[in-house]
């Protein structure tokens, strides 16, 4: 797709039919669903971020070639691999700091080439699972407690044990239970490309028109994006070049309650499908978009797979899309989650001054 070579597309079709093969995928015969041919639909078993990778890869080829089959095979495969755990907060896959951000990328890949709209599911993922399992600050104090009272490592001269909670800041679990373990190899890596994936997505720009799908903090060359949520239903772009803006509100919103202005000026709502549309902006315009915030607890049932399949029910309040409350933790002494109610307790959304490095580069992932 960047250089057009026919030998690189050749070599990839050879791999694509290969990878597609019915032996490959789940079937009825091996607890699929009765009655459907999971192998013609993507259903796996197995490695959940080696099937989502290999479904990243099979959905490039099929928009080099346009294969429309393929197209809707990857669809199937992300639809079947939403299925373990609790997608609704990017709980996915095995559980891993990764898992949400390889999800992330599939459904932002889907979204771009018109396969589906999944921009609601990518804020469902980011919101919650795709930072909760990556370590901040406010964790060191509980890192620290994982070791009290615990032997030093054997003597090895390969690592060290200076300045490893510093150091830990940024990455991401293998686990929701911490105290299990916090090998971050792959997690770190990959759960990191979760967070740039939903950044990029958050906003699209071509020929003096831009798309704003997640209501995020973003910064472009193009316009500038506040975010007041979840604390407030607010919303405050700052255009630059853009002539036209489309801006996706999230399905929780209340279509009839959403308010806009640009500068002090009132505008009526023009809507396509679920996105705003403001038309002939000018260069520093200031586009306004309120709605109430909304608040619902939801009960979910989570199965874990793991030696005898056990059940569990969760309570969970969400704000928006965003967590705020879960109860019993995901599993016993998780951490995850259980700050939040403090967390959002406000209803006015916290501020702080910093510097924002504007890159005009457009990275091709």
């Amino acid at each position: 797709m960047l250089t057009g070579n026919k030998q690189a597309l050749r070599i990839s079709g050879e791999l694509v039919r290969f990878l597609t093969k019915p032996k490959f995928w789940a079937d009825a015969e091996n607890g699929d669903y009765p009655g459907v041919v999971g192998a013609e639909h993507a259903h796996w078993t197995g490695h959940f971020h080696g099937h989502i990778n290999t479904l990243r890869a099979i959905l490039e080829y099929a928009i080099a070639t346009n294969d429309s089959r393929l197209k809707s095979f990857v669809r199937d495969g992300y639809a079947w691999a939403r299925q373990h755990l609790l997608a609704r907060i990017g709980f996915v896959g095995d559980g891993q700091g990764c898992g949400c951000g390889r999800l992330i990328g599939l459904a932002v890949k889907l979204s771009d080439a018109g396969v589906g709209d999944y921009w609601e599911d990518v804020d469902h993922y980011i919101r919650n699972q795709g930072i909760e399992m990556q370590f901040t600050s406010e964790d060191i104090d509980y890192l620290k407690k994982l070791g009290e009272g615990k032997l030093p490592p054997p003597e090895d001269f390969s690592v060290t044990t200076e300045g490893v909670y510093k150091a830990t800041i940024g990455a991401y679990c293998s686990n929701v239970i911490w105290n299990q373990s916090t090998w971050i190899e792959c997690c770190s890596s990959h759960g990191n490309m979760g967070l740039f994936y939903a950044w990029d997505g958050t906003l699209r720009y071509e020929d003096g028109v831009a798309r704003i799908n997640l209501l995020l903090n973003r910064d472009s060359p193009w316009m500038d994006i506040d975010s007041y949520l979840p604390f407030e239903g607010k919303v405050v772009i700052t255009n630059k070049k853009a002539k036209d803006v489309f801006v996706r509100i999230p399905l929780w919103v209340n279509m009839s309650e959403v308010k806009c202005t640009v500068g002090k000026n009132d505008m009526s709502n023009n809507w396509f499908g679920n996105y705003l549309r403001f038309r002939n902006l000018k260069e520093t315009d200031i586009l306004t978009i309120r709605f109430p915030m909304v608040e619902k607890t939801e009960t979910w049932n989570v199965m874990f797979a793991v030696g005898e399949p056990q059940k569990q029910l969760h309570t969970i309040r969400f704000r928006g899309n965003t967590v705020v409350e879960l109860k019993p933790p995901l599993q016993p002494g998780s951490p995850l989650y259980q700050r939040r109610v403090a967390k959002y307790k406000a209803t006015t959304a916290p501020t702080k001054k910093v510097i924002r490095n504007t890159s005009p580069i457009v990275l091709k992932w």
